[in-house]
């Protein structure tokens, strides 16, 4: 059976996918490196910035091996910089 997440695009990622936002469809028990890979897949133009990706699960930083349950929001963030 599959779940649908949402995912959250943050900054130029947004920019890049053209969408603040998108939701993808998983098999359950999918971990969060599956939702990054099905993300790629519909948003190939964001693959070159994979290794970058700052990822998060309901506002916690996460690690790619993370359960994703159903309801669960996905963020994908470029690396943070300033000054």
């Amino acid at each position: 059976m599959a779940m649908k997440i949402k995912v959250k695009f943050f900054s130029s990622f947004g920019n890049l996918a053209g969408a603040n936002e998108t939701e993808v469809e998983v098999p359950e028990n999918a971990t969060l490196d599956r939702v990054v890979e099905e993300v790629l897949r519909c948003y190939p133009q964001l693959r070159q910035f994979q290794r970058y990706m700052i990822l998060s699960v309901n506002n916690r930083v996460a690690d790619p091996n993370t359960r994703i349950k159903e309801g669960d929001v996905v963020a994908i963030m470029p690396p943070l910089g300033g000054g």
